[in-house]
């Protein structure tokens, strides 16, 4: 009798976990990223977790090497890109992880596509928030994307100097 009711007790505790897990990891968005030619590169998976925004990318066809990547301020990709605006800074942080009055919210580390152009990783930024009910949600009035550089950020000078143009841009999409 004392096993079946273990049994019982760590069934119960396991469905438990199992159901706060799922309410723990929040909103969720995806962000399609297309190079400048307008072919897709892939996708960004963004997931609120108990620690910030967890990204999932998995990109194809870049040139190898490292790429850096930003959350930006606003939710258009047109053009050569600048329409994406500056990257999300709201606490007006400096750019980069090796700046002492950084990083910006919108830093994220840089991505690296093998010999055969593809990109995987998985990136925990503390920074960001989804929950539309925060103040400093990404889904404000405007939105946000994510944008691709041509070569890797240094962490230190402004993007748009270190890392090259802008070849990539997906604009996020709550699901």
């Amino acid at each position: 009798m004392k096993t079946r009711l273990t049994a019982a007790a760590a069934a119960a505790i396991l469905l438990f976990a199992a159901s706060h897990r799922a309410d723990a990891m929040g909103e969720t968005a995806v962000a399609e990223i297309k190079l400048a030619d307008g072919q897709s590169a892939g996708t960004i998976t963004l997931t609120e977790i108990a620690a910030g925004v967890l990204l999932k990318v998995e990109l194809k066809g870049l040139t190898p090497g490292a790429h850096g990547l930003h959350l930006h301020e606003t939710g258009t990709c047109e053009g050569d890109f600048s329409s994406a605006g500056a990257i999300y800074n709201p606490l007006g942080a400096r750019h980069g992880f090796l700046n002492e009055e950084g990083p910006m919210a919108g830093d994220l580390p840089n991505v690296i596509a093998g010999a055969d152009g593809t990109a995987a990783a998985e990136i925990l930024s503390p920074y960001l928030h989804l929950n539309k009910e925060t103040e400093d949600t990404l889904f404000d009035t405007d939105g946000s994307s994510l944008v691709l550089f041509e070569k890797a950020d240094d962490y230190q000078t402004d993007p748009e100097g270190d890392a090259g143009s802008r070849i990539g841009c997906g604009v996020l999409k709550s699901q």
